[in-house]
């Protein structure tokens, strides 16, 4: 996630508020088909009134969330799989509130602690970097009693912890006692379309003298007709080929993910392509874009397709 993450939002009590809270600019309205805007806006973040199936990207989900009254906000983790994303949440709420805000755990007994400092010590280093702090709480009523008056809680959705049942569980109104509200945080796997750059194709028609002058040092490019992916191109078959020979001729089946395809996927197409650009295709077969073994962080925003023809200038 960004440090200003595209956050789209559903209509639910401080959805709106929660989403320009942590979008700022890059906050919008999910209008129409919730996936194809996702997709669309290569959404990082929904922000919904509650959690439900949908799990194409990150999800975040405000209990009476009102700006005004939060004065600091707290990370409560337990070292589920959606301790980070509480992290970077709390952190970005810090931030755009220009509030405190710190990461804690609940530890029951002394002889708890150990297994306290080893979830805090397990958040990625790469997180934010909020103070971190195991507290002494018997129950999860306990530890919210020893927050502040304006206190914001960010937590994991449900799991198996202690501490997870003890807010989901029968004390799920702890949720709503949160002096100043609560966010409810569920990860997803980061996906195809958020990291997919421009992918500037080769046209069918292409001769082989002009490819090669502008492949590089890639070791395969895709090949597009009308904006379909029709096939991949490897850089020895380019440069064996003759003169004359169009990329037509010599391409091969083309391999691709799809917009949707987990980014961890990413990997084994890029290996069968000596490391080339992934092509990524949407469910109509048409070139989203690539994704290049540098491009699987931080999201970027591709602009639309292009051709390049036989010139070796890029064309519509």
């Amino acid at each position: 996630m960004t440090s200003s993450p595209t956050t789209i939002w559903t209509r639910g009590s401080g959805c709106a508020s929660l989403a320009e809270t942590l979008g700022g600019a890059r906050a919008r309205k999910a209008d129409g088909d919730l996936r194809t805007v996702c997709i669309e806006t290569r959404a990082d973040l929904l922000v919904a009134r509650s959690l439900t199936s949908f799990d194409l990207i990150d999800i975040a989900v405000p209990h009476h969330f009102v700006p005004e009254r939060v004065t600091d906000v707290v990370a409560a983790v337990a070292g589920g799989p959606h301790s980070s994303l509480a992290t970077k949440i709390a952190s970005l709420l810090a931030t755009n509130l220009d509030i405190p805000g710190r990461i804690v755990t609940a530890s029951r007994t002394p002889e708890d602690n150990a297994r306290a400092e080893a979830v805090l010590a397990a958040i990625d280093p790469t997180d934010p970097a909020l103070p971190r702090s195991a507290v002494r709480a018997a129950n999860a009523k306990a530890l919210v009693e020893g927050f502040s008056e304006g206190t914001l809680l960010v937590l994991g959705t449900p799991g198996g912890s202690w501490m997870q049942r003890q807010f989901f569980g029968p004390g799920r109104k702890l949720l709503y006692s949160a002096p100043a509200g609560a966010v409810i945080v569920r990860s997803a796997p980061r996906r195809c379309f958020q990291a997919a750059t421009e992918a500037n194709p080769f046209g069918l028609q292409m001769k082989l003298r002009d490819a090669r002058r502008i492949i590089a040092d890639n070791s395969s490019m895709p090949v597009a007709d009308a904006g379909t992916l029709v096939g991949v191109i490897r850089k020895e078959a380019l440069l064996d080929g003759p003169d004359e020979a169009t990329v037509g001729d010599v391409m091969e089946t083309p391999v691709f993910l799809q917009v949707d395809d987990p980014l961890d996927d990413v990997e084994e197409i890029q290996r069968f392509l000596g490391g080339g650009p992934v092509p990524i295709v949407d469910h109509s077969g048409a070139l989203f874009g690539v994704i290049n073994a540098q491009n699987t962080g931080e999201t970027t925003h591709p602009e639309e397709v292009q051709t390049r023809d036989s010139t070796g200038d890029p064309s519509e």
